[in-house]
């Protein structure tokens, strides 16, 4: 008798069978969202340390390892937001069709990108 039971894949053989653009997004979004959760504390120390007088906030906007920190979260803010409005549209019912998937997905990719390039200069400049 076969079993209708759901596999746990590993990542990396769900990442070599799914390969369309939308597994691709929700990976990415769910990544994102862990790296989210994880750089809250550091965010919150790096606002401590910068507002605790205005030689700590010059030394902490000095230091490029920590924007690149800043850069990194809002990146990851950026393409989680992003893909968190394309998966309520999805929950609404537009875009559940694999044509109209795909191409929300890439435009959803287009436009995090743009965003991220955009959080780059404004961060590091």
């Amino acid at each position: 008798m076969k079993s209708n039971r759901p596999i746990n894949l590993p990542l990396s053989q769900v990442i070599s069978v799914n390969t369309s653009p939308m597994a691709i997004a929700s990976i990415l979004h769910r990544i994102s969202g862990i790296i989210l959760f994880l750089l809250i504390p550091v965010m919150l120390w790096i606002l401590q340390t910068s507002l605790a007088s205005p030689s700590h906030f010059d030394s902490v906007f000095d230091n490029v390892l920590l924007r690149f920190v800043a850069w990194i979260f809002v990146s990851a803010t950026a393409y989680h937001f992003v893909m968190g409005i394309k998966h309520l549209l999805a929950d609404m019912g537009f875009n559940e069709e694999l044509k109209s998937g795909r191409m929300a997905s890439n435009v959803c990719f287009v436009i995090a990108a743009i965003l991220i390039v955009l959080a780059f200069v404004w961060v590091m400049f």
